[in-house]
């Protein structure tokens, strides 16, 4: 699903119900919490996230959508733009940071991600 599309089809879905602004960026902040507490009980307690995980990432882009949608920001446009400056930023990144990333990964994630455990 292309990134117009899902924002499009939000927006028809929420029409009537959708958030003031303001509560919109909130309930943001409180579906990132929520992908936060999921990779607490992953990386703290041991527990299997995946379909936790999986569902609050959707939560998370729903209101992410809407934050988006309620400003007239287009998450089509902002995908590519910051394709864009990650890809001019990369590089320098990878240079800096690439081999104590790898090291990071390595130690903290076991080299693979969760899904690969």
């Amino acid at each position: 699903m292309d990134l117009r599309h899902f924002q499009t089809e939000l927006t028809r879905l929420l029409e009537g119900i959708e958030h003031p602004r303001a509560l919109a960026a909130l309930a943001l902040t409180e579906e990132a919490g929520e992908v936060a507490r999921c990779v607490l009980d992953a990386e703290g307690y041991g527990k299997d996230v995946r379909e936790a995980i999986a569902g609050e990432v959707g939560d998370t882009l729903v209101a992410l959508a809407e934050v988006a949608t309620r400003y007239g920001v287009s998450l089509d446009d902002v995908a590519a733009r910051a394709l864009e400056k990650i890809g001019r930023k990369a590089p320098a990144w990878r240079a800096e940071l690439g081999g104590r990333l790898v090291e990071l990964r390595r130690r903290m994630d076991g080299g693979a991600p969760i899904a690969d455990r």
